[in-house]
């Protein structure tokens, strides 16, 4: 597949293009082979390619790709004490939550490192609580969606900072 993860966009269906090679790494021709995509490639998921060989060549090969949610980002961060209140980007509906990581480490080292999920895409405003006075934090989110059962992540955000009282 010429790509196998999308960002969700509601007004695209998804379709990459579909390259087959032989097991000498040669490339077949496309009048060897028929492609049918899944239904529904526009929303977060997982979606199946088929391949049917012919003529020369037998078989049905699959291929897979993912629609992860839109990114989100932070839009503001306000210091309180020993707190810190986080102004999230709203995202669409095809998010069902976030996850906010904060670290008092620029690279997110996971010893100095805490996520905190948000259920709801539509909550915009989390406050941060149990935080080290005058220290400064690192503040990055991501998007997620839940189909049948598993989650799909958006990439992380660009970091934010901000001191706090």
């Amino acid at each position: 597949l010429s790509t196998t993860e999308y960002t969700y966009s509601s007004s695209k269906t998804r379709k990459p293009s579909v390259k087959v090679y032989d097991y000498k790494g040669n490339k077949i021709s496309s009048k060897y082979y028929t492609v049918s995509y899944a239904t529904g490639r526009k929303k977060v998921g997982k979606y199946k390619v088929t391949i049917k060989l012919k003529g020369n060549y037998s078989g049905t090969l699959y291929a897979y790709f993912t629609i992860v949610p839109k990114e989100s980002k932070v839009e503001k961060l306000t210091a309180a004490k020993k707190s810190l209140k986080v102004k999230l980007d709203k995202v669409s509906s095809q998010a069902s939550g976030y996850e906010i990581q904060y670290s008092t480490s620029k690279t997110f080292k996971s010893k100095y490192t805490k996520t905190k999920k948000v259920s709801s895409y539509k909550t915009t405003s989390v406050t941060l609580k149990s935080l080290k006075s005058k220290k400064t934090y690192y503040v990055r989110v991501r998007t997620y969606k839940t189909v049948d059962g598993k989650k799909y992540y958006s990439d992380w955000s660009s970091k934010k900072s901000k001191k706090t009282k």
